[in-house]
């Protein structure tokens, strides 16, 4: 997508090549727009689809909760942000307990993520949930989103030569 802007030195000749200039900038600023646009939608559906390939039980609530919205405008760009709602989505992700430490997250590290915090260890513990008691020996970690931005990751080239062009 380059563009060739050529001009004389001529006042109104400098002036139309500035409009231009202007209005090419624009166009990327759009561009980008668009292009972090097509990636959070795809990461929608990226995350979706990973989370639907761990083996769980699952209400739909946390499949249901991914969704995508406009992020804080960056200088002569765009961010767009892929979240869910849900609140043991973390432990989804992250995984927790004696199970969740025997298979982790691919990178812990990215959010300080510590395992069998309390050292229930084999033993695992009971809680109480509507009305029932129900024994846990946590859960492995199922990194739905870290796989989702990594394939968004190798999607960028595409998208970005169908956004902007093979220039």
């Amino acid at each position: 997508m380059v563009k060739k802007i050529s001009f004389g030195l001529s006042t109104r000749e400098i002036k139309a090549a500035k409009k231009q200039l202007r209005d090419y900038q624009k166009e990327i600023t759009q561009k980008c727009e668009e292009l972090v646009h097509r990636l959070a939608d795809e990461g929608v559906i990226l995350a979706k689809v990973k989370l639907t390939q761990f083996p769980a039980i699952d209400s739909g609530e946390l499949l249901n909760s991914i969704m995508d919205e406009p992020g804080a405008v960056l200088t002569n760009g765009a961010r767009w942000i892929i979240y869910t709602g849900c609140e043991y989505a973390a432990f989804v992700e992250w995984g927790f307990g004696l199970r969740g430490e025997q298979n982790p997250h691919p990178d812990p590290s990215l959010a300080n993520w510590k395992y069998d915090i309390n050292g229930h260890g084999s033993a695992g513990w009971w809680y109480f949930k509507n009305g029932e008691w129900h024994w846990s020996g946590g859960q492995p970690s199922k990194p739905f989103m870290f796989e989702t931005g990594r394939d968004l990751r190798n999607l960028v080239p595409k998208l970005a030569k169908e956004v902007f062009g093979s220039a």
